[in-house]
């Protein structure tokens, strides 16, 4: 995937037409191609205001260039940027005359690719800048910037260092029948993995967060027919997005909203009501919000004040439930908010609007994400399982079991420290990272 000594090129900016364009070059003939465009090589790092033409001196745009020598570059090697007008046809005509003049057609996450490989950053941080492309809240923004920054590559290392003390430790008493580990060794080595499965643990519930913030939140809102579900949902996007009628049976399919939540992503699915169904088009409706249960991360079951508990529900193992007693304006009681053994109950009115932010509050709670909380990392599948994988090997049941079998002990302080390091790219394959960049943009 990676062509080292290889120029590559492409289109940095978006695909849609703009007011500029930028095409982003790297390798050893990026001075040479910025001299056959343009005409000459401006300063590092200062804009040149330059005439760009095709090999047959054909008049392409003007604009800018930008000259980064590598290794001060995003890639380490040296790069180039032509700032352009940016149509279409003036971009793929730059484009062309690039290719023309040394160039090869970048690989999608080829320079995030080059960057990684040339060590100006580890696995985590070009990660995080392909999710800063797609972000949509102001938290996962936070979160992006951070791990970009390096905390949380910082937090792996760090552990990953103090694993490699322990273990070192633990290969010297197998080495060395002169560096026997005592009893007293033997606890304050086992303190210390615990330490490390604590931080682990730790940076692990921070990830789930961290998944939250990348994805966003599915919150399906079900419930018997005219329980006010269409009206709560409209108070939750602050506008009329689904159509309300007393008439029991409105909502015949699953309507979606994209919802900004204080920072979190919250797809609220407005669904039709459970019941037993009177014609084929609500029979379908009805399964279609059972569907849809089965992929929620958090449940609002509406129901009027005195209606029955929830039925049984097709719920995702892993949602969370809050039940909504609604229409509490009817009889004049104050909003309210309990915390229930699988959940939350709310007591509110979505015509009124009266406890709304009580049903705020507990989706909050319920997601993971109340206050200020920001994880260090928008977290990927990937690095969750590598967390739990690293985990796994530390669980050792007491400091006894810790060294009963050393040998197998230094084995699972190996297991953890790889896991770990492959957040960050210490172990890779060429599988993995081939996946990891594939999903970046072209010009990225």
């Amino acid at each position: 995937m990676i062509r080292a000594k290889a120029t590559i090129a492409a289109i940095a900016t978006g695909a849609s037409p703009g007011a500029i364009g930028v095409v982003r070059i790297s390798g050893p003939e990026s001075a040479a191609i910025v001299r056959a465009i343009g005409g000459k090589l401006p300063p590092p790092r200062y804009a040149s205001l330059q005439t760009f033409r095709a090999a047959d001196g054909t008049r392409i745009d003007h604009g800018l260039v930008l000259y980064f020598p590598g290794p001060a570059s995003y890639t380490g090697e040296d790069m180039a940027e032509f700032h352009a007008h940016g149509g279409l046809i003036v971009l793929s005509r730059l484009l062309e005359a690039i290719y023309t003049a040394g160039a090869a057609p970048a690989a999608p996450g080829e320079f995030s690719a080059r960057a990684f490989c040339n060590r100006k950053i580890d696995l985590l941080q070009a990660e995080a800048i392909a999710d800063l492309i797609s972000l949509s809240t102001d938290r996962a923004l936070a979160a992006a910037n951070a791990a970009i920054r390096g905390d949380f590559s910082t937090h792996i290392r760090n552990l990953s260092a103090a694993l490699i003390a322990i273990r070192t430790n633990i290969e010297a008493a197998i080495d060395f029948a002169e560096d026997a580990i005592s009893a007293t060794g033997a606890d304050n080595l086992y303190r210390e993995v615990l330490h490390v499965r604590d931080a682990i643990s730790a940076l692990l519930v921070s990830g789930r967060q961290g998944a939250l913030l990348m994805r966003g939140a599915n919150v399906v809102i079900v419930g018997q027919p005219n329980t006010g579900k269409s009206t709560l949902l409209n108070r939750l996007a602050g506008e009329d997005r689904a159509i309300v009628s007393p008439q029991a049976g409105t909502t015949r399919d699953v309507l979606q909203v994209d919802i900004n939540f204080d920072g979190l992503l919250l797809t609220v699915h407005d669904t039709a009501g459970i019941r037993v169904a009177i014609d084929e088009i609500e029979r379908e409706g009805v399964r279609r919000a059972h569907a849809a249960l089965s992929q929620a991360d958090v449940i609002v079951y509406v129901a009027d004040r005195n209606d029955s508990e929830p039925d049984s529900l097709d719920i995702a193992p892993t949602a969370k439930l809050i039940r909504v007693r609604n229409k509490i304006d009817l009889i004049g009681e104050s909003p309210s908010i309990r915390r229930m053994s699988d959940g939350y109950e709310v007591h509110l009115s979505a015509r009124t609007g009266a406890g709304l932010d009580l049903l705020r509050e507990a989706i909050q709670k319920i997601a993971g994400l109340q206050g200020e909380v920001i994880s260090p990392f928008l977290a990927r599948e990937r690095h969750l399982e590598a967390l739990r994988t690293a985990l796994r090997a530390l669980d050792f049941a007491d400091s006894n079991a810790f060294t009963e079998v050393l040998e197998l002990t230094a084995e699972k302080l190996r297991q953890a420290q790889v896991a770990l390091e492959e957040l960050v790219g210490e172990y890779s394959n060429e599988d993995l990272l081939g996946n990891i960049f594939a999903h970046f943009c072209i010009g990225k």
